[in-house]
């Protein structure tokens, strides 16, 4: 295979975030509050559940967090019966001690995304972002999903202060799932480079890992996997229906596929050993045979293409 690939140095704030290759990237709308909160209650009121995880962010004193915010959409609301789930970056009681620490992007399992009429006009929406009538000055440049994954990056980093109550905080961003929160762990990136470790809420769980089944999927291959396999949906969501996101739905986006390789096939990162996933789906071997860069130098965003193109899988 003939291909051209360009090499360059970046700058070490774009080498600090994390990868986003092959990411199916979310619908974001800016909105206002109280607004937002008709979709989920027709009083436009909300009763919200807040939870914080401390972000161990080096080079502070004071203290970096991460809100979370969980709400049940009522009767006779658009949303009614889902849960909404929102998030908050907040470093205003954090102070740098010798620099002035970041955090430059949030990743959260989070499984799949609900989509709302947020803003009241165009498509529906997936991420929302509370930009006025509420607490903070930094937003979100983009939210990516891979698999389960979903990758919110800021407008700009959020840092800390130069003296306690003057740090940044992130406006409040929301989306919407099915399914009922549950304790998780999320990743936030500090601008410096690294990933920190944050509790958080979200959704119990999603495709690709086991959990409650999907009573009522609004996911197309999970609504598959339900039709082939009605115990994912009435029983539980076992190992058996993670591993039908492979085999039904021909997704390697889930660690199920991975087989023995490093990393997922679904994104960028160190060249994979060929045949890797035999036991999976046997997708290495294929694109590693007709580019063999992907085998000998790196496994980058051409080789995440070659999934579809090559072995005609697919990384959603």
């Amino acid at each position: 295979m003939v291909r051209f690939r360009f090499i360059w140095m970046l700058p070490a704030a774009l080498l600090a975030c994390p990868a986003l290759a092959a990411a199916a990237p979310l619908s974001v709308v800016n909105v206002g509050a109280p607004a937002i909160n008709c979709v989920f209650n027709p009083s436009c009121t909300i009763v919200v559940t807040d939870s914080v995880g401390n972000i161990p962010l080096p080079g502070i004193s004071g203290t970096a967090v991460l809100q979370s915010r969980t709400f049940t959409g009522a009767t006779g609301a658009p949303a009614a019966g889902f849960t909404g789930y929102e998030y908050r970056v907040n470093l205003t009681n954090a102070t740098g001690t010798a620099s002035t620490p970041c955090v430059s992007a949030l990743r959260v399992t989070f499984g799949p995304v609900s989509a709302f009429q947020y803003n009241g006009a165009g498509p529906l929406d997936q991420v929302y972002v509370v930009t006025t009538g509420g607490l903070g000055t930094v937003g979100l440049a983009s939210a990516d999903q891979v698999g389960d994954d979903v990758t919110f990056t800021f407008t700009r980093p959020v840092c800390a202060g130069r003296s306690p109550g003057t740090g940044d905080t992130s406006f409040f961003f929301g989306l919407a799932s099915t399914v009922t929160p549950t304790a998780v762990t999320a990743i936030a990136f500090p601008s410096g480079g690294g990933s920190l470790s944050v509790a958080a809420r979200a959704p119990s769980h999603g495709k690709c890992t086991t959990g409650a089944p999907f009573s009522n999927p609004t996911e197309a291959c999970v609504a598959d996997i339900c039709a082939a396999d009605s115990f994912c949906c009435t029983n539980a969501w076992d190992a058996m229906c993670v591993a039908e996101v492979r085999t039904v739905c021909d997704s390697l986006a889930c660690s199920e596929a991975n087989g023995s390789c490093t990393h997922s096939l679904c994104a960028s990162g160190a060249a994979l050993v060929n045949s890797c996933d035999l036991t999976k789906a046997d997708c290495v071997s294929a694109i590693c045979n007709a580019d063999s860069f992907c085998c000998t130098s790196a496994w980058d965003s051409i080789c995440v293409g070659e999934v579809d193109t090559v072995c005609g899988n697919n990384c959603h």
